[in-house]
């Protein structure tokens, strides 16, 4: 079988790390640059969306994901769009924005308060639910959506670069819409961490749709080969509800969750906020050189 080389430095020699029913194939690290990434086969492709589908389905089935928690983490999705809009304008405060990956848009709601702001997402549900909240967005990928070049101030993908199959050329038709100088953010996990060394497959980042495990030194080095500069890294956190943390516990013990979910019902707690941060999410602030 025929496999995609390293999607950062073209390399075909690679080994090893893990195995597990939890990613779409076996994780190797290319011998050359380091990339960690989930090996996958050269095919014709079923199209962005039906893949997303597909991925998004076998998640539910490994019981990683429940949508009804999902649904109910709305108020907190918020939250999270206001803080990363708070963090972004220490670099960029107006101009056109574009998100890579909206969703259902909760981002673009808060930054079309001080951007121009509009988003390109694949998830034709998602898609829709945006639109029906008045949210400017494009149903397909960047190439696709064709933008002239140098269109946007800044760029922001927030848990999506590593669900890309080809991650240098999305980086590439980012730096072509982006004009020089303008901003790139990017939040993805760490693979460099204390929590993959310990839980290896049960790490909380290695679910079906994850493609690319990047490092900061490997991120660096995708960027600066696609015309950015790195101007800082950090590892941050997230607020969720106490619903969502339980949920997420599940995925290492089904029964301690049950309990602390059964604790946290009868005392009402359910929707009380948590901050978490685990040092094993970056995000990336770059210039367009």
């Amino acid at each position: 079988m025929e496999y995609l080389p390293c999607g950062l430095c073209g390399g075909a020699e690679w080994r090893r790390l893990l195995d597990t029913e939890r990613l779409d194939g076996p994780l190797v690290k290319c011998n050359d640059c380091g990339l960690v990434r989930v090996l996958l086969p050269v095919t014709g492709g079923s199209g962005v969306s039906v893949e997303m589908e597909r991925l998004a389905g076998r998640a539910r089935e490994l019981s990683l994901i429940d949508p009804m928690v999902e649904d109910r983490e709305s108020p907190w999705r918020t939250a999270m769009a206001g803080e990363r809009l708070t963090d972004l304008r220490r670099f960029v405060t107006q101009g056109r924005l574009i998100e890579i990956g909206s969703s259902r848009g909760d981002f673009l709601l808060a930054a079309g308060d001080y951007f121009e702001a509009t988003g390109v997402e694949a998830d034709l549900g998602a898609v829709r639910s945006a639109r029906a909240r008045g949210v400017a967005i494009r149903d397909g990928d960047l190439a696709g959506a064709a933008f002239p070049d140098h269109s946007f101030d800044v760029a922001v993908l927030y848990h999506v670069f590593e669900h890309l199959r080809h991650p240098h050329r999305e980086l590439t038709e980012i730096a072509r819409v982006l004009r020089p100088g303008g901003w790139l953010a990017i939040e993805t996990p760490d693979i460099d961490t204390f929590w993959f060394r310990l839980l290896g497959p049960r790490w909380r980042q290695i679910i079906p749709d994850h493609l690319f495990f990047f490092t900061p030194v490997t991120i660096n080095r995708l960027l600066g080969e696609c015309g950015f500069a790195v101007r800082e890294v950090a590892h941050v956190g997230k607020s969720m509800s106490l619903r969502l943390f339980v949920n997420r516990i599940s995925r290492y013990s089904p029964l301690v969750a049950t309990v602390i979910s059964t604790v946290s019902r009868q005392a009402g707690l359910e929707e009380k906020t948590l901050r978490l941060n685990l040092g094993d999410v970056m995000r990336v602030y770059a210039q367009r050189i």
